[in-house]
């Protein structure tokens, strides 16, 4: 009888503290959410208030695309063609009028690079490209890896005049657009054209080769990241489809609308 009530007690001991345990998690974790909840509408706010200013804005992406071909036969006859699309991509920037601290480039890179087909032919890229050659057609030699694009920022006339205008380059000021190049090479090799062919070497030379539009289809993603002289950090995520739909009436020229929200960088911190 005697060890009954010893059990009876010991359960309700152990009972209670079972209770007291739930209870004490219990309200740990309504505190801790209530903080969570408490510090993210913090962090929103914060957000908001830096994001009230458009200091910088996407204001021009120009599009230019069209086709061309390297001979790698040894008597450069046209007899092996490797064939290759590229578009050029020039970004401008418009930072405001009166220039401070706030809108001007300390730092600039590109990454987030993504290139997304409808297949794997060819080998796709995305590289900085000289302002003097956009949209003009350069030699082409080995595909290059799609590494973040870091920019050597210049900041006075004395810089500018020395800068390597062959590594990716911007002022300060936003006053050069960001230019870029994207590449699908190898799209058809060992293609043979005639001599006496009036092909030329444009976007119509895809029609020749029987190579459709949709067939090298790419949606183009990346990021612009910006530094400025305050350190405050502002980024701006660019999509969109390599325009192909005429691609077959040689170079085309084509400007994107950048008036929506999209196209204003946001800040980071």
């Amino acid at each position: 009888m005697h060890m009954k009530k010893i059990n009876k007690r010991t359960f309700c001991i152990v009972l209670l503290s079972l209770i007291c345990i739930v209870l004490i998690v219990f309200y740990c974790s309504i505190i801790k959410h209530h903080v969570i909840k408490k510090q993210f509408s913090k962090s929103n706010v914060e957000l908001s208030k830096n994001n009230e200013e458009d200091v910088f804005k996407i204001e021009k992406l120009i599009i230019c695309s069209s086709a061309n071909a390297t001979d790698k036969s040894e008597e450069n006859n046209l007899s092996d063609l490797t064939l290759y699309q590229y578009t050029d991509i020039a970004v401008y920037i418009n930072n405001g009028n009166e220039l401070t601290d706030k809108n001007t480039i300390k730092e600039l890179y590109i990454d987030n690079i993504e290139l997304s087909g409808n297949n794997n032919i060819g080998s796709k890229s995305l590289t900085y490209k000289k302002a003097n050659e956009f949209g003009l057609k350069k030699e082409i030699k080995e595909p290059k890896d799609n590494n973040d694009i870091y920019f050597n920022v210049v900041h006075t006339n004395e810089e500018s005049q020395n800068a390597n205008y062959d590594e990716p380059t911007f002022f300060t000021d936003c006053s050069n657009p960001i230019t870029l190049e994207y590449l699908n090479y190898g799209i058809k090799t060992n293609y043979k054209l005639n001599e006496d062919s009036k092909i030329s070497f444009d976007g119509n030379i895809l029609e020749s080769a029987g190579i459709s539009p949709l067939e090298i289809a790419c949606k183009v993603k990346f990021k612009i990241n910006i530094i400025n002289n305050k350190n405050e950090k502002y980024s701006c995520p660019i999509n969109f489809d390599i325009p192909l739909d005429d691609i077959y009436s040689g170079t085309t020229m084509k400007a994107k609308n950048t008036k929506s929200e999209k196209y204003v960088f946001f800040r980071e911190y």
